[in-house]
């Protein structure tokens, strides 16, 4: 029979994913020859058991079976009783300050008593011998009486600060009364037990487990700073995780790997039509599981049974050298080592990191879409020259010291480009005009025709030439007894699609002012109310 020994391990290495994180906890034993079972316990209830994998290191050892059981145990302290604790000592404590507080006033009071009765003996003493007048006396009657108020007031005060803090007093220890007289709270547990079959007298070894949690995840967040024409990128990670165990501050790694809609690639099946057919009826099912347990040659890795999943293998080498601190390939996904080890407890609070920090050159120009706003934005078109892939999340955007507001980035792969809008430049003023809208009074062959005129005038204010994009549009129809003619466009279009946009691209020099003239005309049957226009 296999001799049963407890194993203390700690967390050495974390792999966060989008959707997880794979933890490596290791820990040393001292092992005498025979049959040895190590249990790895208090393993947080997230675990995925399929996931687990037990690696052992040390010669003359073995690995024969390993076992994944969950359990339940009662805290040995419980985290909410103690703060519950903390919370009835505060309130005590300021009842306590407040009761401090009243006596003090209670002394103001007590010496502005005798002091009134010393003064009305001494008053009434110089008034017989002509010392003093009522006047005088008058005046010290009513500052006794300003300072016997305001000392009665406080009190007052007081005493409804103390009859709140004396009921949250009494409502904290109902809660800690209540937390203390209920049943202990149980926490689930998974332990995982290695079978060991150890061949010398005296065997040091270093066991491995390493398992995948689901309650774990980290974003990216992204500051972008334009100056001039450089965009300095700083490319952040958020992690968070409530897995149930904390993290300590160990080596930690940021994998892009993520699960698609499908755990497999997906295969299209035949597409079948025609009348439904019935649905043929079901036995109940039956849920069996069969216990088996392959056994391999010794110093090979064993499948544990279905019961007990786990994969696990014997490995006697040394462990591989560790990534360097920058972006690496690991099969479709990139990932990221983390240069300072960072501890992330499990209380679901994001932790913040950087994951790099690099600078790329930007294009600047301005877009304007005079038809819905007469307002010039800056853009920025950026290649990400980085070996860094740019995963979606939200981004603060910077121009030189002013804050531009927030964006959302896209996936941008290493080499991808992408547009970076930086707001409105008010330096650069559009304006849109309607000049004519005429409809021909002459029916020809029962056509009416109606005719539209625009002047867009831009501006540049700036102490520089800008590049800038304009973008507007004629009517589309979709009547063939609907006809759209573009009749001038000053200057030409650069490019025009089939919905009718129209792009013009200028270069204005500093105080520049152009102007794009455009006019169509929309010909329809005379009998045809026109829609849209």
């Amino acid at each position: 029979m296999a001799v049963q020994m407890k194993l203390d391990t700690e967390a050495t290495e974390v792999t966060v994913f989008r959707d997880g994180a794979r933890v490596v906890r290791r820990g040393r034993v001292s092992l005498e020859a025979g049959t040895r079972t190590v249990v790895l316990a208090g393993l947080p209830a997230s675990v995925d058991p399929e996931s687990v994998r037990v690696v052992v290191r040390g010669t003359g050892i073995a690995l024969r079976d390993v076992e994944v059981h969950s359990d339940f145990r009662a805290e040995p302290l419980r985290v909410d009783s103690a703060q519950l604790q903390a919370d009835v000592d505060r309130c005590r404590e300021a009842v306590r300050a407040l009761e401090d507080e009243d006596t003090a006033q209670q002394a103001r009071l007590d010496f502005f008593g005798h002091l009134s009765q010393a003064a009305a003996t001494s008053f009434a003493r110089a008034v017989s011998f002509s010392r003093a007048d009522h006047g005088e006396f008058t005046r010290m009657a009513d500052e006794l009486a300003d300072g016997t108020g305001a000392v009665l007031a406080r009190r007052r005060e007081i005493a409804g600060r103390k009859l709140t803090a004396e009921r949250e007093l009494e409502a904290a220890e109902k809660r800690l009364s209540s937390a203390e007289a209920g049943p202990p709270r149980l926490s689930e547990v998974v332990e995982v037990r290695a079978t060991l079959e150890v061949e010398s007298e005296q065997v040091d070894a270093v066991l491995e487990v390493s398992y995948h949690v689901h309650s774990a995840s980290w974003r990216p967040l992204y500051d972008l700073r334009l100056e001039g024409e450089r965009l300095a990128v700083s490319y952040l990670a958020e992690v968070t995780q409530h897995s149930g165990e904390d993290w300590p501050a160990v080596e930690l790694t940021l994998s892009t790997t993520r699960r698609g809609r499908h755990t497999s690639v997906p295969e299209l099946r035949p597409w079948f039509i025609g009348r439904p057919l019935p649905v043929p009826s079901r036995p109940s099912p039956q849920f069996m599981r069969k216990s088996a347990l392959s056994v391999a040659p010794a110093g090979a890795g064993l499948a544990a049974a279905p019961g007990s999943p786990a994969s696990f293998e014997a490995d006697l080498t040394e462990e591989a050298a560790p990534l360097v601190t920058r972006a690496e390939e690991s099969g479709a996904a990139l990932v990221y080592r983390v240069p300072v080890p960072m501890s992330v407890p499990s209380d679901g609070a994001p932790r913040k990191t950087t994951v790099a920090r690099f600078e790329v050159d930007a294009a600047l120009d301005h877009l304007t879409i005079p038809k819905l706003a007469p307002e010039a934005y800056l853009r920025a078109t950026v290649t990400n020259t980085s070996p860094v892939l740019l995963l979606p999340g939200p981004a603060s955007v910077f121009h030189d010291t002013e804050y531009v507001g927030p964006t959302e980035l896209g996936t941008v792969a290493s080499g991808e480009e992408f547009e970076l809008h930086l707001g409105v430049d008010d330096r650069i003023r559009v304006e849109r005009v309607l000049r004519r809208r005429s409809t021909a009074k002459a029916i020809i062959g029962g056509t009416r025709s109606v005719e539209v005129a625009y002047e867009i005038t831009v501006e540049n204010h700036r102490d520089r030439p800008v590049r800038l994009t304009v973008r507007d549009q004629i009517p589309t129809s979709r009547d063939g007894d609907i006809k759209v003619k573009l009749r001038e466009t000053s200057p030409k279009a650069d490019e025009q699609d089939e919905l009718g946009q129209l792009t013009w691209k200028l270069v204005l020099a500093p105080g520049e002012k152009s102007a794009i003239r455009l006019a169509f005309t929309v010909e329809h049957p005379a009998n045809v109310v026109l829609g849209g226009l």
